[in-house]
């Protein structure tokens, strides 16, 4: 069995997800379109991270 099957398929949540609820919470509250940069770069390079380490525990299997 596989850690995760298929692996990419979580990070790619948990990116999208947020993403997602971020605009729509800035759209419907402010009025704004889009969301700040820096939230964006640290969700990004904690998805990474985390996809680095699943990748990781899935070779050591």
């Amino acid at each position: 069995m596989d850690l995760l099957h298929p692996w990419w398929l979580v990070p790619l949540i948990l990116f999208v997800l947020p993403m997602v609820v971020g605009l729509f919470y800035n759209r419907l509250r402010w009025h704004r379109n889009g969301v700040n940069q820096n939230w964006v770069l640290g969700l990004f390079v904690s998805v990474c991270w985390l996809a680095a380490i699943i990748v990781i525990l899935n070779k050591l299997r």
